[in-house]
């Protein structure tokens, strides 16, 4: 029960993810790329400052109108009231934004207009700005308020090392179905919705209504059911939000999780966007229906078999991780997937039943990600050893959306180019180089990213049983006042005693609870290079430089998007949004600088 809400969740993030993007496009009501572009970058902007926020909301909530609803519980029960209004809401774009609305519009002009006027172009960047908007609130607002919640209370179910596997495989299977019943059930509507665009479309929104009551009633009975662990150590004064980003990445072996879900994170996300694409104009619409009936048909049997298979591989994945380790099965999954993705290259013109096979392949290797979750909250246990809390919220946060920055140039870019390559959906067969911007994106990217995670795997030290069972007594023999013995590095870890007054003592010393406040902005790199230079003053050197760097990066990224900006606005090919993407570091520098 405490994973079953991820069903509704996923179900609406692939059928936004299988759908929305092509019906804003290519149906109704034929959306500008440029700006729905620029949505996912600006989306990406507000995350950085609106998750980690509520991932810290939800580690240090203790009460909520004088009573005690546990640290997850309230965000879970907004999620349950918001996300599906905000999901319905992006399938219900005005007709006035539709192409017939143009059309009349423009008819309206010619016959009524005594001066030589031109009607408003508003079909295409009207659409764009409809989907942008509630992009980002489900993004921005109604994604996180779950997730954050949700991946935590996960994470803090069990302390075992075997039974969290089992855990996070049922939550990848919950997510599996979800993905499946998201994107193969809209296919019914497939004659209404991808017809004309004077038909409309109402079928999808009757659709994610639906899945808004299998959400909405899933989540609010797990708040009923599922009864959270109490928090071993509560702080008075819980650390300042960036303090407590900090703090995640203070940790070494969780460091190397995200880089390496970064490094995966410019392809991750990209075949499952690009698939429609894939299937229209590489395979070949005419291929689409001789096979199975129509490209729409196609799709389905694509993320049918790619799910199918995919929820029958996660039990051997669970099985094989129990038997050999997680570690070693985590880095088999990226090399299997890595070398998997090039395989799509072989896919061509009129190869239909050849999509269909390598999709169903692709749901074998993917079927291990799920093990990157469970990996990371055996890193949750050695946090608490080195600081004595629990920040789960904010780890799992952090671990989403770090790799989700690397997937806004990786989302972007194929549609950009597309659009500058001259990608039309009114022509019966696209340019070879949008056909070679649509294959790259879906293999050689996603490939070469899975690959180049596996390397840097090689660093992360925290890789069987017995180490995290080392870890679980030692944060126990802390809390009884004992020295313990890193089972990571093999340094010696007196305890660290929390005083009323937010003070700690370490080894005899006192560290005050203001001194603690500020040291916890900085890394021990930092500290260290200012404690060996006997000069306070050298902490602010690495701010200083963030913020160089920042200006240096930004001033041609906000240069590059006034450029763009007006062909970006009558709905034409633009690259305003990479000027928002550059533009988006100076934000990413200054948060480091605010430590």
């Amino acid at each position: 029960m405490a994973t079953a809400s991820t069903f509704g969740i996923f179900a609406f993030r692939y059928f936004k993810t299988g759908y929305m993007k092509i019906f804003f496009t290519d149906d109704y009501p034929r959306a500008s790329l440029s700006v729905m572009s620029a949505a996912l970058v600006f989306s990406t902007l507000l995350s950085l400052f609106v998750e980690p926020l509520l991932a810290w909301l939800s580690d240090n909530t203790r009460t909520l109108f004088g009573r005690d609803w546990g640290r997850r519980k309230p965000f879970l029960f907004m999620a349950a009231l918001l996300v599906p209004v905000f999901n319905a809401l992006s399938w219900a774009p005005p007709t006035a934004l539709s192409l017939e609305a143009q059309q009349e519009s423009e008819s309206w002009y010619a016959l009524n207009s005594n001066q030589n006027l031109t009607p408003p172009t508003f079909s295409s960047f009207g659409a764009a700005v409809w989907y942008g908007v509630f992009h980002i609130l489900v993004r921005v607002v109604g994604d996180p308020l779950h997730d954050t919640a949700n991946n935590a209370l996960v994470a803090e179910l069990t302390p075992d090392y075997q039974e969290k596997t089992s855990v996070w495989s049922f939550f990848e299977l919950w997510s599996v179905l979800g993905m499946l019943f998201g994107m193969v059930t809209p296919i019914l509507g497939e004659s209404e919705c991808a017809s004309t665009p004077e038909t409309g479309c109402y079928f999808y929104l009757q659709f994610a209504i639906l899945v808004g009551v299998l959400f909405s009633a899933s989540t609010l009975l797990k708040c009923w059911l599922v009864k959270e662990r109490a928090a071993r150590t509560l702080e008075k004064e819980p650390a300042s939000l960036v303090a407590s980003i900090v703090s995640c990445f203070k940790n070494y072996p969780y460091s190397i999780l995200v880089f390496s879900d970064m490094v995966e994170g410019f392809g991750a996300n990209l075949p499952m966007v690009v698939l429609p694409y894939i299937l229209d104009w590489v395979v070949g619409k005419q291929a689409a229906e001789d096979l199975i009936g129509s490209s729409g048909m196609l799709f389905a049997a694509c993320v049918v078999g790619h799910m199918v298979v995919r929820i029958i591989a996660t039990p051997v994945w669970k099985s094989l991780a129990n038997r050999y380790g997680k570690y070693k099965l985590f880095v088999a999954f990226n090399i299997f997937y890595g070398l998997h993705m090039f395989l799509f290259l072989m896919v061509g013109q009129g190869n239909a039943l050849l999509a269909v096979i390598l999709c169903a392949t692709w749901g074998t290797a993917y079927a291990g990600h799920w093990l990157l979750r469970d990996i990371t909250s055996d890193v949750l246990d050695y946090d608490e050893l080195l600081t004595g809390h629990r920040h789960e919220a904010q780890f799992l946060m952090a671990l989403d959306l770090v790799p989700r920055i690397c997937e806004v140039p990786a989302d972007a870019l194929p549609f950009l180019l597309m659009s500058y390559y001259g990608y039309n959906p009114d022509l019966p067969q696209q340019p070879e180089s949008v056909q070679w911007v649509i294959r790259m994106s879906f293999s050689v990217v996603p490939g070469l990213a899975g690959i180049f995670g596996t390397f840097v795997l090689y660093f992360f030290k925290l890789r069987n049983s017995k180490q995290h069972a080392d870890i679980v007594n030692g944060v126990i023999a802390h809390q009884q006042g004992q020295t313990v013995v890193d089972p990571l590095t093999g340094l010696i870890m007196p305890p660290i005693k929390r005083h009323a007054d937010n003070s700690a003592e370490y080894e005899g010393r006192v560290v005050g609870s203001k001194a603690m406040q500020i040291l916890e902005h900085f890394f021990a790199s930092e500290i260290n290079a200012a404690c060996a230079a006997g000069d306070v003053g050298k902490l602010i050197c690495r701010p200083v430089l963030y913020s160089v760097i920042a200006f240096c990066v930004a001033v041609p990224g906000v240069a590059i998007t006034a450029a763009g900006w007006p062909a970006m606005y009558a709905g034409e090919h633009s690259w305003a949004p990479i000027g928002m993407i550059f533009a988006c570091k100076l934000d990413m520098f200054r948060v480091q600088d605010y430590g």
